[in-house]
């Protein structure tokens, strides 16, 4: 067979094999949880054989249906790299006529996607990798002490214009509000408030699961408020029965110190890495010659800010880190990194800080 749609069914019984392999599975077995939830309209979930699967793949089946954010986006999984790279491949999988993201991917799947991206004649581009850290230890972080003034809360609907405006610019560029309006609704949250009521501090979650979109006011950023919401929002999903974990990039070297400090460890196997498909159609001035030329140029506004993992530019740090932005498959991108903008935020998919 090409690919096997499961029915309802048989992704409840997904989910249960997923959930007992937790926390190398986490991204996937949430995002999936989410789809059992109603929350991921118009999505499929097809594998590439059953009941012995080994790759997973989470699709717009009606666009209709489909959240503006996620319309395009592929959502993977695979027990071995191997054989993602020859389900990716296979036809009907992926539609190559339209836009494509890719998350969930492993770094060993990037060069298969873009040699396909080659040859539909397509645009590529790439996030800087990530580190997988999760809280695996069977007792919970230690509760952080509030400084006076300030209250420790969650995020409510109408923060959610706050947060479009901090993360403007970032991925998801349709209906970017109606993104953190559904995230606030359906997923915890952490928050620290000054004595009027505005928000100082936060972080959220991602349909995967993953703790994200951590952001600090730049005032502020020389305190430690990043670790008392990401420690408060952690102890929440512990407290749940769930897993605690982001999406840190690889070079960040900076935090992931600071989340070894904290007890958070390395997750074999959990790094990824998102990409990105623009397809093109061959016409005068794009012949396969000026094609070639362009192909591998960055989109500076797509690598602007990145909320879906954690990095020490928007929250933490006076010295802004901008690598988690960087598109990396050539030496265009590497060479002409911005700084305009810091960013942090921690998820089963990345953390990032972020710096205006």
């Amino acid at each position: 067979m090409i690919s096997k749609t499961l029915t309802l069914a048989e992704v409840e019984e997904l989910v249960l094999e997923l959930k007992s392999r937790l926390p190398g599975t986490a991204k996937i077995y949430y995002v999936i949880k989410s789809f059992l939830a109603g929350l991921l309209p118009g999505k499929e979930v097809i594998v590439d054989s059953w009941p012995e699967w080994s790759s997973i793949v989470v699709r717009t089946c009606c666009e209709e249906r489909a959240q503006p954010f996620f319309r395009d986006t592929y959502m993977c999984h695979a027990r071995s790299t191997s054989a993602l790279k020859y389900f990716l491949q296979r036809p009907d999988v992926v539609n190559w006529r339209k836009p494509a993201t890719f998350t969930g991917v492993s770094r060993d799947i990037a060069p298969v996607i873009q040699a396909m991206c080659h040859k539909h004649l397509g645009l590529i581009s790439s996030l800087e990798p990530r580190f997988m850290y999760a809280w695996t230890r069977q007792d919970l972080p230690v509760e952080s002490v509030i400084p006076d003034g300030l209250v420790l809360g969650r995020l409510n609907l109408d923060d959610a214009v706050t947060l479009k405006q901090d993360w403007e610019g970032c991925r998801y560029r349709e209906d970017l509000e109606g993104y953190f309006r559904t995230v606030i609704e359906h997923y915890e949250s952490s928050c620290l408030r000054d004595s009027n009521g505005e928000l100082v501090a936060y972080a959220c979650m991602q349909f995967n699961g993953s703790i994200a979109m951590l952001y600090v006011k730049p005032e502020h950023r020389d305190k430690d408020y990043f670790k008392i919401v990401l420690t408060d929002l952690a102890r929440t999903r512990l407290k749940n029965g769930d897993v605690a974990y982001g999406f840190i990039p690889t070079n960040d070297s900076d935090l992931v110190d600071q989340m070894r400090s904290m007890d958070f460890v390395w997750v074999p196997r959990g790094d990824m890495v998102w990409m990105t498909y623009e397809p093109l159609k061959i016409n005068r001035s794009n012949s396969p010659e000026a094609f070639k030329k362009n192909q591998m140029v960055s989109n500076r506004d797509d690598a602007s800010k990145s909320f879906d993992c954690v990095c020490s530019g928007m929250a933490k740090f006076s010295k802004g880190y901008s690598g988690c932005r960087d598109e990396a498959l050539t030496e265009d991108s590497k060479g002409s990194k911005s700084n305009t903008y810091q960013s942090v935020a921690f998820q089963s998919n990345d953390m990032h800080v972020v710096n205006k």
